[in-house]
């Protein structure tokens, strides 16, 4: 893991590129995962956000672990079928 790469404290010039090529390979993020990544970061954020302002009531939201964290996300299937739409055209503009 990461943090397994970054707590190692190399005592060679060897261990050193071995634990740099091992912590770049962790931290790469290519094009099509980033897009991928923020487009499920503005779908949590759209939920949360709906959430809170009470735009839909409470229990139509459930709760999901993203991020380390607990979100809400909603369980209406019409405001499903709404964000999956916007999430899509999102995607294709990122």
């Amino acid at each position: 893991s990461i943090n397994q790469s970054i707590n190692q404290v190399p005592t060679k010039p060897a261990e050193t590129m071995t634990t740099t090529t091992t912590l770049e390979q962790n931290t790469i993020i290519n094009l099509k995962g980033s897009v991928a990544i923020v487009t499920e970061f503005f779908f949590t954020a759209i939920n949360s956000i709906l959430y809170q302002r009470g735009i839909y009531p409470p229990e139509t939201f459930k709760r999901e672990v993203k991020y380390g964290l607990t979100v809400l996300t909603t369980s209406d299937n019409g405001l499903l079928h709404y964000l999956k739409q916007v999430m899509d055209q999102m995607h294709h503009w990122l």
